[in-house]
Order: C-alpha cells, then sequence, then structure tokens
C-alpha cells in the first residue's frame, strides 16, 4: 500500500488549480477508506497481543503500529486542509461578489455539502451587514481614514448624496473632492472616480 497517496493527489489538485478544482468525491472516499484500513490493522494488531499478558506492544510491533498511526494523521491532515482551503476560497468569493452563488460553481466545481454552506454563510454574512447597517463588502482591504480625496474623471455623474445628513455634492468632471469613503467607493471600482494621495491634489 502506497501510505497517504490519496491525501497527497487531494492536495495536489488544490496546488495545480487557478481557484479550486470540482470537488473529487472519488478521491475524498478513497482517503477515508484508507484511513479506515489502518484502523482495521491497528485492531488486527492489538488484537493479537491482547492476551499475552503485555503491558506494552511487543518491539517487533511497534514499527508497524507506529506507521499505520502516522498514516492515519496525515491522511487526516489532508482532508482537513483540503476541505478548510475550499472553505476559505467559498469565504472570499463572498467578501468579492455579495450576490448568489452562479449555478455553474453549485453544479460542477462544490459539493452539495459546499453549496449548502455557501448559502447559509451569505445568509449570515448578509443578516450581521443589515444589523450594523454596513456593507462588509465594500472594502477589499481595512480603510486607512474615513474621508478620502478624489478627482471625478467620468462625465455625466451629476449630484450624489453624501454622509448621513443628506447633503449632496456635485461630481462634475475634473473636480477634486474630500468624500466619505462609503460613499464613493462603488464609483471608484466603477473607475468613475480617481482616489488621490494628499500630494497629488497640489
Amino acid at each position: 500500500m502506497n501510505y497517504g497517496q490519496r491525501g497527497r493527489e487531494l492536495l495536489v489538485e488544490l496546488k495545480r488549480s487557478d481557484w479550486i478544482p470540482s470537488y473529487n468525491d472519488e478521491g475524498v472516499r478513497g482517503t477515508l477508506e484508507e484511513i479506515r484500513l489502518h484502523f482495521e490493522e491497528l485492531d488486527d494488531q492489538a488484537a493479537a497481543f491482547a492476551g499475552l499478558n503485555y503491558s506494552k506492544p511487543p518491539m517487533e510491533s511497534r514499527p508497524s503500529i507506529l506507521l499505520h498511526h502516522a498514516a492515519i494523521r496525515r491522511n487526516k491532515q489532508c482532508l482537513l486542509v483540503y476541505h478548510a482551503h475550499r472553505v476559505d476560497k467559498l469565504r472570499a468569493l463572498r467578501r468579492e461578489t455579495p450576490s448568489a452563488l452562479p449555478a455553474s460553481l453549485s453544479t460542477t466545481v462544490l459539493s452539495e455539502a459546499e453549496t449548502d454552506f455557501y448559502g447559509e454563510y451569505d445568509k449570515l454574512v448578509s443578516r450581521y451587514s443589515a444589523a450594523l447597517d454596513l456593507d462588509l463588502s465594500a472594502h477589499q482591504s481595512p480603510p486607512e481614514q474615513d474621508l478620502i480625496q478624489v478627482r471625478v474623471i467620468a462625465d455625466g455623474l451629476g449630484r450624489v448624496v453624501v454622509g448621513g445628513g443628506g447633503s449632496s455634492v456635485s461630481l462634475d468632471m475634473g473636480t477634486i473632492h474630500y468624500l466619505p469613503r462609503n460613499d464613493v467607493e462603488h464609483l471608484i471600482r466603477q473607475g468613475a472616480l480617481e482616489q488621490l494621495d494628499t500630494e497629488e491634489s497640489f
């Protein structure tokens, strides 16, 4: 038996993939089956010397016991890393695209459990965002300041409401403004506004 090979193949798949590969149900089941076989082998060895009044396994059995135990631990670690990596990718997907899971992913790439996880995680994040009245997907990195300086680089934006007081500002082409990040983040992403460093405005 090539110990740990099935678990290793799962991790190699992850490494070679641009995002995450299709869920390898066969590989996961094969790794679980290998773990089961190692457990059975350990049980057989334990039963073999159980009636011999040994306080410890005989010396000749110890290398085999250690080998099977190490193989079990390695396969478990491979399965945990495989699934944790995929879950992390799904969390990142929800942060980057706060919308329903694309049907192509749920039917061809993800397992049924992963699709269920994404749905429940989406509901959890949406409820939390609503409770805080805060769009958690607005910032891909933590903001260093609440107000930012921006230059208007697209025409026809008109007036936008900023701040909580209902005040508005006219975003005319070429003008520079000092505005709350939350109110203009989406315009920066769309390419309508350009965020400036302090030195750039002079």
